[in-house]
Order: structure tokens, then C-alpha cells, then sequence
């Protein structure tokens, strides 16, 4: 009888639901990053789920929300700067950083995780506004694309289109917060791994 010796054998595909303005997905990056190392043999695609559709920030929220950010810093010891969320009459929407991945995935498919993990250094890490699209574009000639390019395709109807579609797919699978990691294994059975894990948990629970 003969037993693999690879212990994601089971995996048919991973799906990844998060959003580059979520403060936890951040500080899961770096285990997203070395878990899709890990399992680089298996189908690996990311959703967008849209985290926030467009919140003004009174000082009450701003406090609130930075101890959030504090939380994810003494966990992950990432660095945060809140220079974005921290200007009078910062509106709070994810839409067009998660249309600017889903954006990218058309452009140029290979740097679709690294636009996304782009967008998440740029806003919490060095406090750039992601909400606007200039800054987005900025991040994503960073990585190589033409300006003209990226940006005639973001703005486009079929774009936002696409990304609303990102969401309503996640929520189909039944998600609701982020991150969410969903694995499908060879018989279609779908299992989901919900919230911020270090990378040995979550390689024990993909395993088991």
C-alpha cells in the first residue's frame, strides 16, 4: 500500500476572503505569505469581501478603531501608521482598494497578491490614503503596470462590477468576517478557517 508523503494531499484548493483595508488581514499577510509557500502545488485564489462600504470618522470612532490597530500590532508586531485614518473627514471604504485587486487579477494575474499585500503595507504601514485613486495607482506602477492602463480598467463599469461579484461569491461560501481561509478538499467537502491565526496553527488545522 503506498501513502503519500505530502501531508496537503487532500487540498484540491485554497480560497483566501479578505480585504486590504482590514486590519487583521494585515496582520495575517505575512502567514497568508508563507502559508501559499507552503501549499505552492495547490490552486490558491483570492476574493475580495468588502469589509466597509463608507464610514466617516468622528474622533470617537478614530479612538475606538486605533485600539483595534493596537490589538493587531501586540499580536503581529507589525508597524501601523495612522496617518490616512487619522485626517479630518477620512471616509472609511474598502471598495476601491478591493477593485483595485480585482482590477489587477484581469490586468496582469501574477501580481494579484502583490498588489493586494501592496495596498496593505501602503495604508497601514506607511499611512497612505488607499481610498483614493491616485494613491492606488501610484501603488500599482510600483509594481510595473502602465498608469493609463490600470486605471482605464479600475474605473471601469465591468470592474465594479467584478468586485461586487467578489463579494457576493464570498458570501455564498458563507463568510462574514475576515480573514477567512476556505479549503476544499478532493471530494468537495469545503472547510473554513475563520479569523487571525499564527502559521503553526493554521498548518495543524490544515493538516488535521
Amino acid at each position: 500500500m503506498h501513502f503519500s508523503s505530502d501531508p496537503y494531499s487532500h487540498i484540491a484548493e485554497v480560497i483566501f476572503v479578505g480585504d486590504p483595508m482590514c486590519s487583521w488581514c494585515y496582520g495575517f499577510g505575512p502567514e497568508l505569505t508563507r502559508l501559499r509557500e507552503t501549499l505552492k502545488k495547490r490552486p490558491f485564489r483570492i476574493l475580495m469581501g468588502g469589509l466597509r462600504d463608507g464610514e466617516r470618522f468622528d474622533a470617537a470612532k478614530l479612538k475606538r478603531h486605533l485600539g483595534y490597530w493596537e490589538d493587531v500590532a501586540k499580536e503581529t508586531a507589525l508597524p501601523f501608521d495612522a496617518t490616512a485614518l487619522s485626517q479630518e473627514g477620512f471616509i472609511y471604504t474598502t471598495e476601491p482598494a478591493c477593485r483595485a485587486v480585482v482590477t489587477m487579477r484581469e490586468l496582469s494575474a501574477d501580481l494579484e497578491y502583490a498588489l493586494y499585500h501592496a495596498l496593505q503595507k501602503a495604508f497601514y504601514a506607511e499611512g497612505r490614503d488607499v481610498t483614493r485613486s491616485e494613491v492606488i495607482a501610484d501603488v500599482a506602477v510600483s509594481l510595473g503596470v502602465d498608469r493609463r492602463d490600470f486605471l482605464r480598467l479600475f474605473e471601469s463599469k465591468e470592474m465594479l462590477k467584478a468586485t461586487q461579484d467578489d463579494k457576493q461569491r464570498a458570501e455564498t461560501y458563507g463568510v462574514r468576517s475576515f480573514p477567512t481561509l476556505i479549503i476544499i478538499d478532493k471530494q468537495g467537502h469545503m472547510s473554513q478557517i475563520r479569523g487571525y491565526r499564527p502559521y503553526d496553527a493554521l498548518i495543524a488545522l490544515i493538516k488535521s
